[in-house]
């Protein structure tokens, strides 16, 4: 089986608060998609929990604003 992660949470968009649940390979694979469905994606104010296979939890915020400058 494939290992996938789980991104949840929200952001500020246009339209208020937009919530989050997104399963991907990894990290910056759900932020690339995301970002496709909206260019304000990672840029504005957010709060984002990546959950690992092993049920590890990490708060991934400042990893998805650096994805997003990076690119």
């Amino acid at each position: 089986a494939k290992m996938s992660v789980i991104l949840t949470g929200w952001y500020e968009s246009d339209m208020g608060i937009t919530m989050i649940d997104e399963t991907g390979s990894s990290l910056s694979e759900i932020v690339f998609r995301l970002q496709r469905q909206d260019r304000d994606f990672g840029h504005t104010d957010m709060e984002f929990e990546l959950h690992f296979p092993d049920g590890t939890i990490k708060l991934v915020e400042d990893t998805v604003a650096r994805i997003v400058t990076e690119k």
